[in-house]
């Protein structure tokens, strides 16, 4: 059944590239960008984990590659639905652009404020290799800039100036700092930013063959990113083609050896679940919002601890028990493995969700060219992708950020009727 279940994996890979290609407008859509990401990141593991499985028992193996499949199908599933009218209707915000651009001038100046204050300390790691302390409350305000970013650069599209122009230099700057260190989901943004601005405000598509390219090129680059960061973009632009060839070649050798794989994770985390019954029902992703905007710093740690479930441990503890296995630092769950512990194969119906947001997202900011909802569906893609590489709990993080920051820029922004 292995092999049957990877195929149908790949099937479903390609199926929804395919399905973006065909009408090249669609690359900017949910289930095109998902299946870039399942395609470049999840299935090069399950070819790894099958040749390497180590722990991972034919059951679990064959487990974790089904519900793969179950979650890859629900980003084209959940597409598929009619737009919700009164969705639809409370997306459409009116905005007066003059405070609009008042608003993007605050984000970033805080944005730029929250920088300085990072750059100023040392960074402490947790355990598990997260960020803790101050740092992460600087780094929670900082992603605002990538707010500011985007509506500068869909003013700049529409009304090119020199104010607009010098304000999104501005504010993608620290962006593309980041993109330069070598750091992956900044580049993500940075790119799909940058793209879907232009295709909402001039309607313009890379061509077909540079696509294709490109997702040939994301498969390479992901990994490369993730093990060079800062030098990556020395190695490329060297333009010592052998060198790169070697180096891709080490990191695809280290990768197909599966010593660290994700994947290796969500299977191990989905046994546990299936054999324990350890099932959050929605627990965990409640402590990763409890985690990410409740401040240990300002209101105690142990308050903190105490409006959590705490439903790592038990699994960690299994996972030592049951296979001497620790997740490795950096590593993560997956959405395919924190999606089965929360709700075992109907987690997969978190993407059914997500991609019914996107609809009707896309419909608002496409075909209503509403403002508001342009900006929102630019900065949820980059979570939205973050989403399967780190888990479900990750892209409620921030996407629950995004809503909170472009929210409050709706209503400042929105336009005031007198009658």
């Amino acid at each position: 059944m292995v092999e049957i279940y990877r195929n149908l994996f790949i099937i479903i890979c390609l199926s929804l590239l395919v399905w973006g290609v065909i009408r090249i407008d669609r690359i900017y859509q949910y289930p095109f960008f998902m299946g870039s990401i399942f395609t470049s990141f999840l299935l090069p593991q399950v070819f790894s984990l099958i040749a390497n499985p180590s722990q991972v028992s034919t059951e679990a193996l064959e487990r974790v590659i089904f519900i793969s499949c179950l979650c890859a199908s629900a980003c084209w599933i959940g597409y598929q639905f009619k737009p919700n009218k009164i969705w639809l209707k409370k997306l459409n915000i009116i905005i007066d652009d003059r405070k609009l651009f008042r608003a993007g001038i605050a984000l970033m100046a805080e944005a730029w404020f929250f920088n300085f204050l990072l750059s100023r300390i040392t960074i402490q790691l947790a355990a598990n290799g997260n960020w803790t302390g101050p740092a992460t409350i600087f780094i929670f305000f900082v992603q605002a800039g990538n707010i500011a970013f985007a509506i500068f650069l869909l003013q700049t599209l529409k009304r090119p100036n020199f104010i607009n122009f010098t304000c999104t230099a501005l504010s993608g700057w620290p962006i593309l700092q980041d993109v330069l260190n070598g750091r992956r989901q900044p580049t993500m943004t940075f790119i799909i930013i940058i793209g879907l601005s232009l295709f909402l405000i001039y309607r313009k598509v890379p061509p077909r063959w540079l696509v294709i390219s490109g997702l040939l090129a994301i498969t390479i680059f992901i990994p490369l990113f993730g093990h060079l960061r800062a030098n990556v973009w020395g190695l490329i632009f060297s333009g010592n083609w052998q060198e790169i060839q070697s180096e891709t070649q080490r990191i695809f050798t280290i990768q197909q050896k599966g010593d660290v794989l994700e994947l290796r994770n969500a299977a191990l985390i989905i046994d546990i679940a299936a054999r324990k019954g350890l099932y959050g029902f929605g627990a965990g992703w409640w402590d990763n919002i409890i985690f990410q905007f409740v401040p240990g710093q300002l209101v105690g740690f142990e308050f903190k601890r105490s409006i959590q479930f705490n439903t790592w441990p038990p699994y960690i503890e299994a996972l030592s028990n049951f296979y001497g296995y620790t997740i490795p630092i950096g590593s993560t769950p997956t959405a395919i493995g924190d999606s089965f512990m929360e709700f075992g194969y109907f987690g997969c119906l978190a993407f059914v969700l997500i991609a019914y947001i996107f609809k009707n997202l896309w419909i608002s900011a496409v075909y209503q060219k509403n403002v508001f909802s342009q900006i929102l569906y630019i900065a949820l893609v980059s979570p939205s992708m973050i989403c399967l590489t780190h888990g479900v709990g990750t892209f409620l993080q921030q996407g629950i950020f995004q809503l909170i920051f472009i929210g409050l820029v709706g209503y400042y922004s929105k336009v005031k009727y007198n009658l």
